[in-house]
């Protein structure tokens, strides 16, 4: 799509059962909340969002590769189809945090230390990010492509990564009850770990 295609963004303090199609812009945009709101085939690469607020809403098939996300607030937000690329996802407001991200591209992102219990990241593309020391309790990877993404010190009690593709789990100081892999990545975590893996 052009670059002409897109409509500059002029966002209110406040949007509430609304639909924005077709935006872009490079803000920053600030001090915003937004509720039960529909962003369709938006672009915002390299947009700075601070203390933005999304309250049950749905993203789909937008671009926010490389935006700032400085203590934003996502709770109850679906990404589906979005562009999400190289974004430093410990900068938000994790004190309440409930989102899910359906055949998305998140490369090269941050979630350092975060409290993602739950979360939702499937079918995704997610190559060369960090998840160290991260809460991924429950935390859903099914069909997920994980190139040498990492996962040090973090605990993955009952997350799921079947499915998914190219996992490498260093599990040392990762705590890992209940952990749901494939067979086939288990028995490679396995031999990572100088464990002999029989027939």
């Amino acid at each position: 799509m052009s670059e002409s295609v897109y409509r500059e963004a002029r966002f209110a303090d406040e949007h509430v059962d609304e639909q924005f199609t077709a935006l872009g812009g490079k803000g920053p945009y600030r001090n915003t909340r937004f509720e039960a709101c529909t962003f369709e085939g938006c672009r915002f690469e390299k947009t700075t969002f601070e203390n933005i607020s999304f309250i049950d809403c749905r993203l789909l098939e937008c671009d926010l590769a490389m935006a700032e996300v400085e203590q934003c607030v996502f709770n109850g937000v679906l990404f589906e189809q979005c562009r999400l690329r190289s974004i430093d996802w410990s900068r938000i407001n994790c004190a309440i945090l409930n989102w899910e991200f359906h055949g998305c591209v998140l490369d090269y992102g941050h979630f350092e230390g975060m409290k993602l219990k739950q979360s939702v990241f499937t079918k995704s593309s997610i190559v060369e990010a960090s998840f160290d020391r991260a809460d991924l309790r429950e935390t859903d990877f099914s069909g997920t492509v994980l190139t040498r993404t990492t996962f040090a010190d973090t605990d993955l009690r009952k997350a799921d990564f079947r499915d998914s593709t190219d996992l490498a789990l260093d599990l040392r100081n990762c705590r890992t009850e209940e952990l749901r892999l494939r067979i086939g990545d288990a028995v490679g975590t396995l031999k990572a770990h100088g464990i002999k893996v029989s027939p």
